[in-house]
């Protein structure tokens, strides 16, 4: 009899053992095209805590919302990986990407683990016109798919993005990504084509016919201002040292920084070394994470200039000359380990520079007159 009890007690712990036994359930992810030449975005319920992806192949870029993220493969074409994201509400999401250079859907908001396509937007842009494109509020975060694809806000306004190429053509892809996130939290995904004579180079984003107002930027210096003050920068002259870039002849360098108000100033000097004309196309500045490494995004922070004050015919550097160009900017500080990049585009040509000034140098800046 004790012998028959002995069993069946170590027969129940078993039993229990066993039903209280945690068991290993298989996180299927959620399938996502993913490509080289277009950002991918996905708008959660939730802030994002967390992003992890199996490859350096891969990159995972935050945006301007917290909430969203933006996607895009490194390579043209990656082997079968995954990307983890846990979001402040505690859900984990998992998605299993796959390689296609032009997905049918850039942009996605996740909803209960549901993937809910956002629609696409279809426009042209060319090398030759400026494309400006107006939306109902003000614009927040740019995501552009491809570097031929520019955008930025128009000066000192914050609801109209002006973008173009900056080659004739896309090479070795058909069309690429244009992705604009307004204050609302709206995302608008641009899938871009190239044509010379696009069939619109204004575009309203509206649901009402009715123009939407252009909004202007909130800064204590007006445009006829920085005018002023641009040209005494440039009489003042050079007091950095060593910010620059010399390459093919040409000398592209940072002078001075200055602040005033809520403003920032850089003096930025152009000089031709060589024989032959230089046409500026751009100048492109940008924030970049010094840290690079296969766990961590290549994050890039774009800073689009309120307004450039130049001297005449500054576009065209003839050989053996000069120029100065003023850039202000809405005021703002470089993160530790971070870099502020500016970078120089010839048009139509290659002789491309760009410099780098490290975080603590914006601390330096020389006071303006204060009002």
């Amino acid at each position: 009899m004790n012998k028959y009890i002995i069993t069946l007690s170590i027969s129940l712990l078993l039993s229990l053992f066993c039903w209280s036994s945690p068991h290993i359930v298989n996180v299927k992810g959620v399938p996502l095209q993913i490509s080289d030449v277009k950002w991918v975005y996905l708008q959660f319920a939730s802030d994002v805590k967390y992003a992890d992806m199996g490859t350096s192949e891969i990159v995972v870029e935050s945006t301007n919302v917290p909430s969203i993220l933006r996607i895009k493969s490194n390579v043209p074409i990656f082997e079968k990986t995954c990307i983890t994201v846990i979001t402040f509400d505690g859900l984990v999401h998992s998605f299993d990407l796959q390689y296609h250079q032009n997905p049918e859907v850039i942009a996605y908001q996740i909803k209960n683990k549901e993937m809910i396509p956002i629609n696409n937007y279809h426009i042209e842009l060319s090398h030759t016109q400026t494309t400006h494109i107006i939306f109902p509020t003000k614009v927040i975060d740019i995501g552009s798919g491809h570097s031929n694809v520019i955008a930025e806000c128009a000066e000192s306004i914050d609801n109209i993005i002006k973008c173009k190429s900056i080659t004739a053509g896309f090479p070795h892809y058909k069309e690429t990504s244009l992705t604009i996130i307004t204050h609302d939290k709206t995302i608008y995904p641009f899938i871009i084509r190239y044509n010379e004579y696009p069939s619109m180079v204004n575009i309203q984003m509206s649901e009402s016919e009715q123009p939407t107002e252009a909004i202007f930027s909130s800064i204590s210096i007006n445009e006829p201002e920085m005018q002023t003050i641009g040209e005494e920068i440039i009489q003042k002259g050079c007091g950095l040292r060593n910010y620059g870039s010399i390459e093919g002849k040409m000398s592209f360098s940072l002078y001075n920084i200055y602040v005033k108000n809520d403003v920032m100033m850089f003096l930025l000097h152009i000089e031709n070394l060589s024989k032959v004309d230089y046409e500026v196309d751009f100048i492109k500045s940008y924030i970049v994470n010094k840290k690079t490494t296969k766990k961590r995004s290549y994050q890039a922070d774009e800073k689009n200039p309120l307004f450039t004050y130049s001297q005449p015919n500054h576009s065209l550097i003839k050989a053996k000359q000069q120029q100065s160009v003023v850039l202000f900017f809405k005021r703002f500080t470089i993160p530790n380990k971070h870099n502020l990049f500016f970078e120089l585009f010839e048009k139509n040509g290659g002789r491309h520079l760009k410099f780098t000034i490290p975080y603590k140098l914006l601390l330096q800046a020389s006071q303006l007159y204060q009002d």
